[in-house]
């Protein structure tokens, strides 16, 4: 990539990192706030010292309630993004990824050993990353090599090693027939057991 294309990769990524801190912000306050509760608290410590199985779904039903009451709820998060994003200027994809990372941190401290949410320092850029392979960063094939678009910067990819060169190959192949190859999947998994048929896949 050129130096101005790459400059503006990495505006990007700080868009996304400073649209994140501020969800950060705004999901750790209503954590907080949910912790301070008394009846919070005693509902984990109910159910962390019950084994039965009714109490704990009951108590289960009652956390949940409570999280929504103080919007700390995917939901929440997911939706609270949308005019973040559209303040920093981020397209819908990238937004919707860094709200998953920061509900991901947030159900941590909801139901395992997290804290609390951290903020990302400036320079700590977080990947720019979307999950549909036709949208944020489109992927296609000119003269057998992949090829990458992220906004009006197009750029290729640079393979060090046989791995990355296996791996590079295999994208190549899927997007050269992925109709077929989707087909045979969906085959596969109709015909034979769940197990069975990811250990084909695999294999395929």
């Amino acid at each position: 990539m050129s130096t101005a294309d790459v400059q503006k990769v990495v505006t990007i990524s700080d868009k996304i990192r400073k649209a994140g801190n501020e969800l950060v912000g705004l999901m750790r306050k209503n954590y907080k706030q949910l912790m301070r509760t008394k009846i919070y608290r005693k509902l984990l410590k109910l159910y962390g010292s019950t084994e039965d199985k009714k109490k704990r779904k009951s108590l289960v039903n009652q956390l949940k309630e409570m999280q929504k009451e103080y919007y700390v709820t995917w939901d929440f998060c997911r939706t609270s993004m949308i005019p973040i994003g559209k303040k920093y200027s981020i397209d819908a994809v990238f937004a919707l990824t860094k709200a998953e990372d920061v509900w991901h941190g947030m159900e941590k401290c909801l139901y395992s050993n997290g804290k609390m949410l951290h903020f990302s320092k400036f320079e700590e850029l977080p990947c720019i990353r979307a999950k549909q392979i036709n949208r944020g960063i489109p992927i296609s094939i000119k003269y057998n090599k992949l090829q990458f678009k992220l906004g009006k910067s197009v750029f290729g990819i640079q393979v060090n090693d046989r791995f990355q060169n296996d791996e590079v190959y295999a994208v190549l192949s899927y997007l050269e027939e992925s109709e077929v190859v989707d087909k045979k999947a969906v085959e596969i998994l109709i015909k034979v057991p769940t197990d069975l048929a990811m250990q084909l896949l695999f294999r395929n």
